[in-house]
């Protein structure tokens, strides 16, 4: 799967699947059912250091994170974030931070874009170097907005999103994901610009959807929002499996000698 088959998919009118993954074991499970794409996001900030936040996300961990979803599933299409103000202080740094992520095995980046970040990110396009845009509610200027709220929902702020998605289509984004957007304003997002647009928390008019693996798997805790779909109980059934594993052990029943090697074996 490639940025081509995602224009194809797009063209056909086909939606576009997209989950995050962290390490080499989600992204081989992601690859073996032939999804459309990975995002290595900045989410793992919370999912995987277990933070509150996105905005301590460092560029070495982002570098880090992708190599491991690239050994993992080197036939799939790999998005990395680019983490909070890696791309805000300078073009020449902005281009020297993707590359590095483009270095370590991602296929494009994706950044949360504002209006004056839009001449560096066609910098970056212009240079070779696949954006995918992210607009609507954006975690990383989570201080500034004041909490996850819905994004768009005044007039005001609808004509900023659409201006914004059209100005990024325009420069040859080669998608936009919209975060809690109204389903009223991702429907005329979708239908006014020229690229996908990937949804979370958009509702069902947008090109394709995306979700945070581990929420999907139900193994991230008190956490219920309105957009997510729930395909798996997993917390409980790992929490099942780790407790026979406890209770196998103290009761002797695990391991035993079909678990083990004896001289006969080795000979």
């Amino acid at each position: 799967m490639t940025i081509l088959d995602w224009k194809d998919k797009y063209r056909q009118q086909q939606p576009i699947a997209l989950l995050t993954a962290y390490d080499a074991t989600m992204a081989q499970l992601i690859e073996s059912v032939e999804m459309d794409g990975i995002l290595v996001g900045d989410s793992l900030r919370h999912t995987f250091y277990g933070d509150n936040t996105t905005v301590t996300m460092s560029l070495s961990d982002m570098i880090y994170h992708t190599k491991a979803v690239k050994n993992g599933a080197p036939k799939t299409l790999i998005i990395s974030d680019m983490p909070f103000m890696t791309y805000n202080i300078s073009v020449e740094e902005t281009l020297r931070h993707a590359t590095q992520l483009i270095q370590a095995g991602a296929h494009a980046v994706k950044c949360e874009v504002r209006s004056i970040h839009v001449p560096t990110i066609e910098r970056l396009i212009q240079e070779g170097i696949p954006v995918m845009g992210h607009i609507g509610l954006q975690p990383q200027y989570i201080h500034e907005t004041g909490g996850y709220t819905i994004k768009g929902a005044s007039n005001n702020e609808k004509k900023e999103l659409l201006d914004l998605a059209m100005r990024l289509s325009d420069i040859g984004a080669f998608a936009i994901v919209l975060e809690k957007v109204p389903i009223e304003v991702s429907k005329e997002i979708t239908a006014a610009i020229c690229c996908p647009t990937i949804g979370i928390g958009a509702g069902p008019h947008c090109s394709g959807h995306v979700l945070v693996t581990n929420d999907l798997l139900g193994l991230t805790p008190n956490f219920s929002p309105k957009f997510l779909k729930r395909y798996l109980n997993g917390r409980d059934l790992i929490s099942d499996a780790l407790r026979q594993f406890k209770s196998d052990i103290e009761s002797r029943k695990f391991p035993t000698k079909d678990h083990g090697y004896s001289n006969e074996t080795l000979q």
